[in-house]
């Protein structure tokens, strides 16, 4: 992947199309490009999938399991797609390509490999930068970002935040309700600051009663904010956990009063102005998930105002993931889980199952937007077809090899759902995966207070071929708790651990490397400068902690 935005440009673009040779892969790079659609989905493509609406044409975009998406199919672009087809002749309900979606993208490298003969700086465009090309192009027309990931697919707008400037407070004031910052009323201002205030404390925060008693405390200080609490979810209720502005007997009593409106806020995720009992109930939401709700005693809200509580109710959920997983790493007791899976949807266990192969996670990574990135060795299968499997499994957004075995395979994976991101979001830690004749075994860590039936009836619910084997207990070992770990928790951002850790697996420090800083930025779905950026601060500090924190020999 290129590193540099403007190579497919108006001009590079061009460009690129004038090296494909065949009217087949113009078309490909022109679906990418201007249409947004991943390999995996050309391959599905039929002329059936075509849907007139006025003068406009949309187009199904379908997986292994049906339509997930309506695309925006640009008339010149659907007269070159019914031309192919009926050149080739193609039956309306027929594929309309007959060669397989990992060919597809090996086409796009070969019209980039004779570009770069002309312009270098087109040789190493992918099927991903031509996506990326469909989002900027949009973004910069003024297409909001919401629309731009419905019509590309991407599930959070994260995935395109390094397309989008860095907003200041006038400018998001701005885009809320069309005022300057002058003009803005001083209530809406101060609340921004608390809320900006918020985020930088939670991130020192050392437990969920903490992050939930700064919210409440720093929200109290803003003008017009007369209380504030939080109550956390607890199996079908919410249960009262802290309190500010108010007496905690007066929370638990608005708490007991509007159950049934807090019930509306969770099941919607959505903001809701309570006006009978004062407040406005704000959901906390991580991931897919609401963790409960905080209530903001306020005389008004506008719409600036609500988007804002939203804003804050997740950026409450993400302070809260993150003390849990703060509290994993350093937990004394951990809950041990095993699970056995055959259910064929599973990405690893459907591999295993098509190509008769051994597959072991040796890496795991979170990374943003509900993903996933496994570093994967298989035996037993030859890395073209393991490729071709992945990439047409609906689960995965892409995958790349990081060195050819002959019969095995070390590849990355950017997986967007599996059981182990089930236990992943709500704060397990995977040790082992490893899948064997089609059945993958499973083991992850919990703190050991952690209820663990909801976890695993979510993991069940979704592949319903799960079971768990095992439960135990166990003791983490001192060294956890006293170890080269512990100095760098509370140091390391969850960005800067997770390219760390996704540079460790991907070969990034090997030699000769594994992985290059720009397939690595790629995997991510970040600038290479950000990479270099967040992976040059994590070195510093994993060496200060090394060299000069280490404790001296012989000391107590």
């Amino acid at each position: 992947m290129t590193d540099d935005p403007d190579v497919l440009g108006q001009r590079g673009y061009r460009r690129l199309r004038r090296a494909a040779e065949t009217y087949r892969a113009d078309l490909v790079v022109r679906l990418g490009a201007e249409v947004g659609l991943r390999p995996a989905e050309m391959g599905r493509l039929r002329t059936d999938d075509i849907r007139p609406h006025g003068d406009a044409y949309f187009l199904a975009v379908r997986d292994g399991d049906g339509v997930t998406r309506e695309a925006y199919l640009p008339s010149d672009v659907e007269h070159d797609v019914r031309k192919y087809a009926r050149s080739n002749d193609r039956a309306p309900d027929e594929p309309l390509f007959d060669v397989s979606s990992r060919r597809l993208q090996m086409l796009v490298g070969e019209v980039s490999a004779r570009a770069g003969e002309d312009d270098p700086e087109l040789a190493d465009v992918s099927s991903r930068d031509l996506r990326w090309r469909f989002a900027a192009s949009l973004l910069a027309d003024g297409v909001p970002p919401q629309i731009v990931c419905w019509l590309g697919g991407w599930e959070r707008l994260d995935r395109l935040k390094p397309l989008l400037a860095e907003p200041d407070r006038g400018t998001v004031l701005t885009a809320l309700d069309g005022t300057t910052q002058e003009e803005a009323p001083q209530r809406l201002r101060r609340l921004i600051a608390a809320s900006a205030d918020i985020g930088e404390t939670l991130v020192g925060a050392g437990t969920g009663v903490e992050v939930e008693q700064t919210v409440c405390d720093r929200l109290t200080e803003a003008e017009g904010v007369g209380f504030a609490w939080v109550a956390e979810r607890t199996g079908d209720g919410l249960t009262h956990q802290a309190t500010a502005g108010t007496a905690p007997e007066t929370a638990a009593a608005q708490l007991q009063g509007y159950r049934t409106a807090l019930a509306d806020t969770l099941d919607s995720r959505a903001v809701r102005v309570v006006e009978d009992g004062g407040f406005v109930a704000v959901p906390i939401v991580r991931g897919d998930t609401v963790d409960g709700v905080l209530a903001v005693g306020t005389e008004s809200v506008d719409d600036a105002t609500r988007d804002l509580l939203g804003a804050l109710g997740t950026q409450i959920g993400n302070g809260l993931a993150a003390v849990e997983r703060k509290r994993l790493l350093l937990a004394d007791t951990v809950t041990e889980l095993t699970f056995e899976c055959t259910d064929e949807h599973a990405v690893t266990v459907g591999l295993s199952q098509a190509l008769d192969c051994t597959v072991e996670l040796s890496g795991l990574v979170p990374v943003g937007g509900g993903s996933l990135l496994y570093y994967l060795t298989v035996e037993g299968a030859s890395a073209g077809p393991v490729l071709s499997q992945l990439t047409d499994d609906a689960d995965v957004a892409d995958a790349r090899l990081i060195e050819d075995y002959g019969d095995g395979a070390l590849l990355e994976v950017v997986v967007t759902d599996a059981p182990a991101l089930a236990l992943v979001e709500r704060g397990g830690r995977v040790r082992d995966l490893t899948v064997t004749d089609g059945t993958a075994t499973l083991v992850t860590e919990l703190p050991g207070d952690t209820d663990v039936r909801p976890i695993v009836d979510a993991v069940v619910a979704s592949y319903p071929e799960t079971a768990l084997s095992a439960k135990r207990e166990t003791e983490r070992p001192v060294e956890s708790e006293t170890g080269f770990r512990d100095r760098l928790a509370d140091r390391l951002t969850d960005r800067q651990e997770t390219v760390l850790r996704a540079a460790f697996h991907s070969g990034y420090f090997e030699w000769p490397r594994g992985s290059t800083a720009e397939e690595l930025a790629d995997s991510l779905d970040v600038s290479s400068p950000t990479l270099h950026n967040h992976l040059r601060r994590a070195q510093q500090k994993v060496l200060t902690a090394f060299f000069a924190e280490a404790p001296v020999e012989g000391s107590d």
